[in-house]
């Protein structure tokens, strides 16, 4: 995260509402900064940044092989993720340590097919 002039770190303004969906989805979710050192911004854009996520690979092991993309699904909707510009990040760390890192930007639809196949590839 981007630390800030006035010393807190600015967090993507999806990042609460992604933090339940999660929740409601059975993970436990921790942030690297408390409370009072986190902001929330937006850009005043159409593009969508969600934030950046880290995974243990045997926690995906246990849960759909689509999760980051259900929990996109679930945000914008169906149809509403193929209308935005998403950014996406996030990281995979193997049981040996090494890690596996996502990073995608562009359109909805493109996006999370990357996501798709970037998470079957740890499926097996």
């Amino acid at each position: 995260m981007q630390r800030l002039d006035n010393g807190r770190y600015a967090y993507p303004a999806t990042t609460s509402d992604i933090a339940k969906l999660l929740r409601l989805n059975g993970f436990a979710v921790t942030y690297d900064h408390e409370r009072g050192e986190r902001i929330q911004v937006s850009h005043n854009a159409a593009d969508a940044w969600l934030p950046v996520l880290a995974f243990a690979q045997s926690v995906l092991a246990n849960i759909p092989a689509n999760i980051i993309s259900t929990i996109i699904m679930q945000y914008f909707g169906e149809v509403g993720h193929k209308e935005k510009n998403l950014h996406v990040k996030f990281v995979v760390t193997s049981s040996d340590g090494s890690e596996h890192n996502f990073e995608a930007h562009g359109p909805g639809q493109e996006v999370v097919e990357a996501i798709n196949a970037f998470q079957r590839s740890y499926a097996g």
